[in-house]
């Protein structure tokens, strides 16, 4: 058996966090290469090869018709600030995948023009495909905007059902209509980390009549690096107050968009109703908008932007409750090493973060999107933290096995495996 994982990067991102742990840990078991396009930190495991090589002219023509097809995708107006992908052309060669010999295409995060829609289609191994976000069921949004109930991806798109705040060429609608003529007759076997993007995924118009099958398999989190620590000794480390009450957070972007998926906005008005501030520290790594940190009183220490993960679950275990305010979030990173660190997470109902976070058993789940029940959350956590840090401990092991998540996707590859000899059979018999 071996596998070809393809994500478009080895460094930034979710999606890539998830694919180079899951490589991490399962090339222990199987063969297994790993291709990119932006390659970082991993030189040695990622198949330049793949990479299209285009002559002058074939250049300068595309840059031609990226600089009119820009000129579109700007007249595009949209409410919802997620990030839109059209995937229009492709970056990698797939004629070298087709005439490889891997036995299965394992893909993960593929835009940034990393595949065109149409080539998916043309990969003629067995596919099985990790759900990072909703794209694959969606139009050209990685998630439906939620502040305004959209459904689309559901009903499917029309011209009728187009959001009223939406104005210009749809680039949604004809980026699900493209996946719709493309994908009509292609099974593919994906694998959704959280329980909330499979329903979605069954729920889609896109899948919901096609013969693609979804099985729910959690994400990778490195055990040996994520896990408690002692307290103490780190805040002695990092010369912060012991006494203090420390409220963590992960920031991304900028902090005080009223829209952004993060919800790093609500965030800052659960904040403003602790009162006796004096006694707590806010710790927030990645990035720190300096309108969010004019905007509360409490006491900030800011970490950075960290990529050495046992710095990162260091900060985790220096907290006494994590806070994820995400509008909606597939199976979020920073909820999970939280989780294993023993560290209490304070979050909204929303997404795939139930998967984690079992309300006033490992943390608490507030009503969307309710500042008050956001910040009744902390507090609980803060009053709660030893239970729900043992339980969070239990859960981790439970339900986020490192081996069990390995072993599941082993038995997922031989069943897929299976089935097309069996076709291939059935074909030529």
């Amino acid at each position: 058996m071996k596998i070809l994982l393809l994500n478009y990067s080895d460094k930034h991102g979710g999606a890539s966090i998830a694919t180079i742990r899951l490589y991490d840990q399962l090339k222990e078991h199987i063969q297994l290469s790993l291709g990119v396009i932006q390659n970082y930190s991993l030189k040695s495991i990622c198949l330049n090869k793949l990479i299209k090589k285009n002559n002058y002219l074939f250049s300068l023509i595309l840059k031609t018709l990226n600089k009119i097809y820009n000129r579109t995708f700007n007249s595009f107006i949209t409410t919802n600030p997620i990030l839109h992908s059209e995937n229009m052309k492709s970056n990698i060669n797939i004629y070298e995948i087709n005439n490889s010999n891997y036995d299965i295409i394992h893909l993960h995060w593929l835009n940034n023009d990393m595949i065109s829609i149409e080539d998916i289609a043309k990969i003629n191994k067995p596919i099985v495909w990790t759900m990072h976000d909703c794209w694959p069921f969606c139009g050209a949004e990685h998630y439906p905007n939620i502040l305004e109930n959209d459904t689309r991806y559901i009903k499917g798109y029309t011209k009728q059902n187009k959001p009223k705040t939406s104005y210009g060429l749809d680039i949604c609608r004809k980026t699900w209509e493209r996946k719709n003529k493309a994908w009509k007759n292609i099974k593919f076997n994906f694998i959704s980390p959280s329980n909330f993007e499979k329903n979605a995924f069954k729920n889609s118009a896109l899948f919901n009549n096609l013969k693609s099958q979804c099985t729910v398999i959690p994400n990778i989190v490195p055990e040996d690096i994520f896990r408690p620590l002692d307290k103490l000794l780190l805040k002695k480390q990092y010369g912060l107050p012991l006494n203090k009450i420390i409220i963590g957070f992960g920031a991304a972007g900028v902090v005080t968009d009223q829209k952004s998926i993060k919800g790093e906005y609500l965030l800052i008005q659960a904040l403003k109703k602790i009162t006796d501030v004096d006694n707590y520290l806010f710790v927030i790594f990645g990035n720190a908008h300096i309108s969010f940190l004019k905007s509360i009183d409490i006491p900030v220490f800011e970490a950075g932007f960290i990529t050495n993960p046992y710095i990162l679950a260091s900060i985790y275990n220096i907290c006494d409750v994590f806070v994820c305010p995400s509008l909606l979030e597939n199976l979020p990173n920073v909820c999970l090493e939280s989780l294993f660190c023993g560290i209490p997470v304070a979050a909204f109902n929303t997404g795939g973060i139930p998967d984690i976070v079992e309300h006033k058993i490992t943390g608490y789940l507030a009503d969307c999107f309710d500042t008050d029940d956001l910040h009744n959350g902390i507090m609980y956590c803060i009053d709660n933290h030893d239970i729900l840090s043992k339980n969070s401990l239990i859960k981790a092991k439970r339900d986020f096995d490192n081996e069990t998540i390995v072993k599941r996707h082993i038995e997922l590859y031989a069943t897929v495996l299976q089935e097309n000899r069996s076709i291939n059979y059935r074909s030529k018999t």
